[in-house]
């Protein structure tokens, strides 16, 4: 991710056209560089992370409810728990902390 600094002029055009401070970073981590000064959020550049975040929530969807067990950096095993053992697991997590 690039790290910029605002200029005052740029936060006051930010502000003046509704453009968050997360929006700067999601415009440059997407665009494309058209310059060496310039991005341009390009309709395919849109497209590509559209494409990039449904499949992200496909993958989350058809991995709900997998439990990983890790010992220090180790995986130990991985499988799909059932509704019982997450709200056992989540309790005891809860009774840990």
């Amino acid at each position: 991710m690039l790290d910029v600094c605002r200029t005052r002029h740029a936060e006051r055009r930010l502000n003046q056209r509704g453009i968050r401070p997360r929006d700067v970073d999601l415009l440059l981590n997407s665009a494309t560089q058209v310059s060496p000064d310039a991005y341009l959020l390009t309709n395919s550049d849109v497209d590509r992370e559209i494409l990039r975040r449904k499949q992200e929530i496909q993958q989350l969807e058809r991995l709900r409810g997998i439990k990983l067990v890790v010992e220090g950096e180790t995986l130990i095993t991985a499988y799909r728990s059932k509704e019982s053992d997450q709200r056992r697991t989540l309790r005891r997590g809860r009774e840990t902390k």
